[in-house]
């Protein structure tokens, strides 16, 4: 039925509309890498050190964890209300205004309590704004290229640390005069050019046509779908918005109002349980500490500070082309090849750099100082490839249409908790335990490899309406209700009366 449904548009899954939409939308992702690659730099800049009076590394774990504190709130109890009340694009342009305020605190910054105020409200922002992202480009793409457009919420994430990691090494040039104290806060502020461009690009996209059927809107979800699949072929949108319709009227029957829904119903829990391991290991895999520390890293490795600065720039430009590339792969190789094969990558480098480290402490051979470098860059081709897009991917898809928004928000609790944890943890254990930290590392992407092929199923190339089915019928209804088809009835919509009317 679905590959019926889907196929009259498949010469039009690329169109102006579509790709302008998802390149716009995709900006909104720009600021939690932009935060997590410019946090890198300034922990190595004087002028920030003198302004916060050289935090300890128990102080810096918190200014870099406090933020994921800030998301795990966003997350956990904004995101699902905001896009369910306000839609995939207003929710991303309120979370926007959020993270300025916090941005701006923590670039006038004079003290500790300062710099943590502004990464909490800086955090609650990007939480609204990161789940609306991949939400409005998982409901707007194709079936059968679901993955690469969601994927672009990954390729924003990196190119927002690439961009980070450039401008704080050019700034870092201006290490004289009024410039040791000014470039750190600079750079903080720089993210207020891209979030000026999103805001005003996303009020220009069509809201997505699911979130408009869901709101009762109908003769705007036939606009929104007709322009983001490109064509007026009345056949084939009237059989995608009669898939998404019936199926929003049937969840629709029974309403979740209530978190608790999701531990209590089988079907639920089974989408829950995966797609929250997902997040919570996309940053125990350990680029939550590679990334928030990377010229930290790259000093360990044996870089001078000048040197880790450039390093971590060409390593985040590294980090987009290989996104790049895996946007390509995502819907060939499945999304748990892609996680599995991605995790392997990763725990392989993290053994080789902690090995390594422990052999040639301080740096004393430089052949292994080149080649813990080397694997460092290798290490973001497996996150890039795996866990970095394909978290995002599969928490976006599998929940039915009812739940979401609220589905996806509960998940990504995960990432923030993950995100605290590595960031408190990573700095007070290298000063502890050295490069032994690597393999606490390692072992969860070993255990994350077993995971995803013993228990995830494959979801790529399958309508959001066919994954309803792909994880348990929902308890929440009753075996006499009708199927979603059978849902429609009165309530059909004829695509061509509003084609003719618009």
């Amino acid at each position: 039925m679905a590959e019926e449904i889907h196929t009259p548009v498949k010469t039009k899954d690329v169109n102006w509309w579509l790709i302008y939409s998802c390149t716009v939308i995709s900006m909104g992702a720009i600021f939690w890498g932009y935060d997590i690659g410019i946090l890198s730099t300034i922990f190595v800049a004087p002028g920030f050190k003198k302004a916060l009076h050289n935090p300890s590394s128990a102080e810096t774990g918190l200014i870099t964890a406090i933020f994921s504190a800030g998301q795990f709130v966003g997350y956990g109890f904004l995101a699902g209300p905001t896009n369910n009340r306000f839609g995939r694009r207003w929710a991303g342009f309120l979370g926007t205004i959020v993270l300025l305020v916090g941005a701006a605190l923590q670039a006038g910054a004079v003290h500790l309590s300062m710099m943590v105020i502004g990464r909490i409200i800086a955090g609650v922002g990007t939480g609204v704004v990161s789940t609306s992202v991949p939400l409005y480009l998982s409901e707007i793409a194709p079936a059968r290229l679901r993955g690469a457009y969601v994927a672009a919420n990954q390729v924003g994430i990196v190119f927002g640390i690439s961009m980070a990691f450039w401008v704080g090494y050019g700034l870092s040039f201006w290490n004289t005069g009024r410039g040791v104290d000014a470039q750190w806060r600079i750079s903080i502020a720089v993210q207020a050019l891209p979030a000026f461009i999103y805001m005003c690009g996303v009020l220009t996209l069509p809201e997505s046509p699911r979130w408009l059927v869901g709101a009762d809107r109908m003769e705007d979800a036939v606009q929104a779908l007709a322009k983001l699949r490109g064509t007026n072929n009345i056949e084939s949108l009237q059989a995608e918005l009669d898939e998404i319709h019936s199926n929003i009227l049937w969840h629709k029957q029974h309403s979740v109002n209530s978190a608790k829904v999701f531990f209590t119903d089988p079907a639920l829990w089974s989408r829950l349980w995966r797609a929250w391991a997902l997040c919570f290991l996309q940053q125990m895999s350990g680029a939550a500490g590679i990334r928030y520390y990377l010229p930290t890293n790259f000093i360990a490795a044996g870089t001078s500070k000048e040197l880790s600065l450039l390093a971590s720039g060409i390593d985040g430009t590294v980090q987009v082309a290989c996104t790049v590339a895996g946007v390509f792969l995502i819907d060939r190789m499945g999304r748990r090849h892609a996680l599995g094969i991605g995790a392997i990558i990763m725990a392989f480098c993290l053994m080789i750099n902690g090995a390594l480290q422990l052999a040639y402490p301080n740096q004393a051979n430089s052949s292994a100082n080149y080649c813990n470098i080397f694997f460092i860059f290798f290490f973001t081709v497996g996150y890039s490839i795996g866990f970095g897009p394909c978290a995002w991917i599969y928490a976006s898809e599998i929940f039915p249409a009812n739940v979401r928004s609220k589905g996806l928000g509960i998940s990504v609790t995960g990432t923030s908790l993950g995100s605290i944890i590595v960031g408190q943890v990573w700095p007070v254990a290298v000063a502890n335990i050295g490069p032994k930290t690597y393999f606490i590392f390692m072992s969860f992407n070993v255990f994350s490899t077993f995971l995803v092929y013993l228990c995830y199923p494959e979801t790529k190339r399958k309508t959001l309406e066919e994954l309803d089915s792909h994880f348990g019928k929902l308890n929440i209804h009753s075996e006499e209700e009708a199927t979603p088809k059978q849902m429609l009835g009165e309530e059909h919509v004829e695509v061509k009366d509003v084609v003719k009317a618009a």
